[in-house]
C-alpha cells in the first residue's frame, strides 16, 4: 500500500514540477486571469440579480442592447438609428445566431422583447422591449448601479476614466486580432 501511495505522490509532485518548468508566473498572464475571474464574478453576480426576475444574465445583457444602453462598447463602434436584429445581437455577443436566437425566444416568450418588420424590408425582423420589458430594466437597474458604484468607490474619476481608456484599448485591440 505504501509503495502505491508513493507512486501517486511521485506523480503528483513530477506533474508539478513540468508544469513549473513550462509555466512561471508572468505579470501579463496574472492580469488575463484577474480579468478572466473578474468577468466570471460578474456573471454570478448577474444571475443571482437576474434570476429573482425570472431571466438570466444574457437574456438581461440583450434587454440592455435593446434599450441602447449608451455605457456598452458596442454602441461606440457600431452606430444604429433602428432596433437590432438577432444577427447584430449575434455579431455584438460574439456568438452564433441560434444561441442568441434561443436566448431571444425566452424573452419573446416572457413578453419582454417583441419583434417588429424592418420598415425598408419586411422579411426582416427587428427587436424591441415591450413595456414590460422596459419596465423590467427600470426595476433591475438601481441595483446595477449600486454595485458598480460600490466596486468602484475606491477609484477617483480620473483613476475611472484611465482605466475606461485602457480597457478600451484592450478591447479594440483583441478586436482588431480578429478582423
Amino acid at each position: 500500500m505504501t509503495s502505491y501511495l508513493m507512486g501517486i505522490d511521485y506523480l503528483y509532485i513530477y506533474s508539478l514540477l513540468i508544469s513549473r518548468i513550462m509555466m512561471e508566473k508572468d505579470t501579463g498572464a496574472r492580469i488575463i486571469w484577474h480579468i478572466l475571474e473578474i468577468s466570471n464574478l460578474l456573471n454570478k453576480y448577474g444571475d443571482n440579480i437576474s434570476q429573482e426576475v425570472g431571466l438570466t444574465t444574457q437574456q438581461w445583457l440583450i434587454m440592455l442592447y435593446l434599450a441602447g444602453d449608451p455605457n456598452i462598447p458596442y454602441f461606440d463602434r457600431e452606430q444604429h438609428t433602428k432596433p437590432l436584429m438577432a444577427s447584430e445581437l449575434a455579431e455584438a455577443f460574439n456568438v452564433s445566431r441560434p444561441n442568441i436566437t434561443n436566448l431571444v425566444n425566452g424573452l419573446l416568450r416572457k413578453g419582454m422583447v417583441e419583434q417588429v418588420a424592418d420598415e425598408v424590408d419586411r422579411r426582416k425582423k427587428r427587436l424591441k422591449l415591450t413595456q414590460e420589458g422596459v419596465n423590467l430594466l427600470k426595476k433591475l437597474e438601481a441595483g446595477r448601479k449600486a454595485f458598480n458604484n460600490n466596486l468602484l468607490k475606491d477609484l477617483s474619476a480620473k483613476d475611472k476614466d484611465q482605466f475606461l481608456d485602457y480597457l478600451a484599448h484592450c478591447n479594440n485591440t483583441i478586436i482588431g486580432h480578429f478582423k
